[in-house]
């Protein structure tokens, strides 16, 4: 029966690791919230996502800005979801006025 007990939950945790989003989905994701206020190139990315740490935490996975350590988005199984979605305002405003809007 333990053993039983303890195959369900290591199974359990290597289906969780295994379907934890990657860096790369965080980023897909964060720059599709960006899109959403208009027009970001690949270049603009990179630069707001300087400050963008990356967290993995084996059955789930998030970002935060590492200045101040806010949250930014979290990913379980596969999904991500925005959390601040004060800090897509804030990078698309820095991105404009970087452009001269």
């Amino acid at each position: 029966m333990k053993r039983l007990l303890f195959l369900i939950i290591a199974g359990g945790l290597v289906y969780l690791n295994y379907t934890n989003p990657t860096r790369e989905d965080h980023e897909a994701f964060l720059l599709e919230e960006l899109q959403t206020l208009g027009p970001v190139s690949e270049e603009q990315f990179v630069q707001a996502t300087r400050d963008v740490d990356f967290s993995n935490f084996m059955i789930c996975s998030a970002t935060k800005t590492t200045l101040d350590s806010r949250m930014i988005s979290v990913g379980y199984l596969k999904e991500v979801r925005l959390i601040n979605d004060q800090w897509v305002q804030e990078t698309m405003r820095k991105l404009q006025g970087r452009q001269g809007y």
